[in-house]
């Protein structure tokens, strides 16, 4: 009997401990941007440059080497030293190139540029990935509310069945429209697991995003309001403002360091070579010291760096008019989508003041008419499915202006 009744007093604990985590919005955006691969993939790929970068201004490896110096192809037949007949040294040499520190320098500079690229990259990345998460997070809460207003409108279908079959039972109310209420409530319960569906499927792309398994059971905090309408942002802050723009400002950078990069070429490189001559037999030792200068501005040496730089000039041209569109598509994007939040915004004040009460004192009325014998049951079931439809399409209403609301946060990257 004891063992019986601590199970029971330790059996809440337990049921609460089994409960699924409730995630607000702003935990599961923080835990995407820390475990989402492909952030985590260009915040390595800038690192990747940052090294590559730091290896930019080494010098160039020496170069050594051995062997025989001006020994004629005669050979002593008669065994005599080799040496004291024809001659000859063994060479020893040495040969180092000295950095050219300005192109050192823009070589540094190209390859750090990368990592601003990719860091742009990870940011635009970033905005697409908080906009699905709030896509999936808003379709859920309204999916919920949905499954609210079914629950509510279900109640009142209950309460009319039970006036359906008292009547039916002193005779006062057809069969047929028992029948009917009935089959109204199970279309109604087909509406309420379709519903449930897309519930589940927005919980696994939420659970994808995170990382984990899509079957991870978890709630979500269904508080939630409606942002006040913002101003456009003009071209400028729009700049500023999105990643996408700031990637090809980076780009632009990228590409005026590569052609300072490339200009470099045309500057002469340098080397300096030892070599010591160890002679054989009466050869006497000797040595030499060369300094060696390349020569890129000939003519025809230069064609090349001359046409790489203005290969480069032409893809900066390119990216800037790039950058031009981009503004200006998204500039009209924002403005359409705050004129469309403008209009959806007094849609959703309209059947919240206006029209849901209308409807909801329509179905009162007529079930108080039906109540009182003067309305038939085909105009009560006409009216709970008008407050029932209305009611979803408030709901459907609400929901446009959450995605409207996502797309507009999405393009001014907010």
């Amino acid at each position: 009997m004891k063992r019986f009744l601590l199970f029971f007093l330790f059996l809440p604990l337990g049921a609460q401990a089994q409960l699924p985590e409730v995630l607000p919005l702003d935990s599961i955006l923080a835990r995407v941007e820390r475990v989402h691969p492909r952030l985590r993939q260009y915040e390595a790929q800038a690192k990747a440059a940052d090294a590559y970068a730091a290896g930019a201004r080494v010098w160039m490896a020496p170069k050594v080497g051995a062997g025989p110096f001006m020994v004629p192809y005669s050979a002593n037949r008669r065994g005599e030293d080799m040496g004291m007949q024809s001659g000859g040294s063994v060479m020893v040499m040495a040969e180092q190139g000295l950095p050219n520190r300005a192109r050192q320098r823009a070589n540094e500079s190209y390859l750090r540029s990368q990592a601003s690229v990719d860091r742009e990259t990870r940011a635009y990345t970033r905005n697409q990935l908080r906009a699905d998460v709030k896509q999936n997070y808003y379709d859920w809460l309204m999916l919920q509310k949905k499954l609210h207003v079914l629950e509510k409108t279900e109640r009142l279908m209950e309460f009319a069945l039970r006036s359906i079959e008292l009547r039916y039972k002193y005779g006062g109310e057809k069969l047929s429209d028992a029948y009917r209420a009935q089959a109204a409530l199970q279309l109604h319960h087909v509406e309420e697991m379709e519903l449930e569906g897309q519930l589940k499927e927005r919980r696994a792309n939420l659970n994808t995003l995170l990382v984990r398994d899509p079957q991870t059971l978890f709630d979500i905090d269904t508080t939630y309001h409606l942002r006040a309408l913002d101003r456009s942002l003009d071209t400028t802050e729009l700049a500023e403002a999105r990643s996408d723009v700031r990637a090809l400002d980076q780009s632009l950078v990228r590409n005026q360091l590569q052609q300072q990069l490339e200009r470099t070429a045309a500057r002469p490189e340098f080397a300096v070579q030892a070599q010591h001559m160890q002679g054989l037999g009466s050869m006497p030792n000797q040595y030499t010291v060369l300094g060696t200068m390349s020569v890129p501005f000939v003519p025809w040496a230069s064609r090349q760096y001359k046409a790489n730089v203005a290969g480069m000039q032409l893809e900066a041209q390119a990216l800037r008019e790039q950058r031009a569109d981009l503004l200006n598509q998204a500039a009209g994007k924002v403005e359409a989508l705050n004129a469309r939040r403008r209009a959806q915004y007094e849609q959703v004040l309209l059947y919240q003041q206006s029209v849901l009460p209308a409807v909801l004192k329509s179905y009162r009325a007529t079930l108080l008419a039906y109540e009182q014998n003067t309305e038939t049951f085909s105009a009560v079931l006409q009216a709970w499915e008008t407050l029932r439809n209305t009611r979803l399409a408030a709901v459907d209403q609400e929901q446009q202006l959450l995605q409207l609301q996502v797309e507009f946060e999405r393009e001014q990257e907010q």
